[in-house]
């Protein structure tokens, strides 16, 4: 069963920073073992609304995912550009079609 993984945040839209940074964090995210896909959504009637949704093979991934951005090394730069509390979501996938 595949887990999704949704981090909405609040960001500066005008953020001259905004994509250099998904640009440094991301490629580490799609790259780490058990990640299927990684995409930034955006609200489209609140453009400072981000959405990160993450596709993993398996819970266990999800976590060794989350506990390496724990570390120094996995620390990311968004904390540069968010204005507000970030939310956590995490989902299994129940059916697909």
């Amino acid at each position: 069963m595949s887990f999704i993984s949704m981090l909405e945040i609040a960001v500066d839209p005008a953020a001259s920073t905004l994509d250099a940074i998904f640009e440094h964090d991301l490629p580490h995210t799609a790259a780490f073992p058990g990640n299927e896909s990684t995409e930034v959504l955006q609200d489209s009637q609140d453009p400072s609304r981000l959405t990160v949704m993450t596709r993993w093979s398996t819970q266990s991934d999800m976590d060794a995912y989350k506990a390496w951005r724990q570390t120094p090394e996995g620390q990311t730069r968004l904390r540069e550009i968010v204005t507000g509390p970030a939310v956590s979501r995490h989902f299994g996938v129940r059916n697909t079609f």
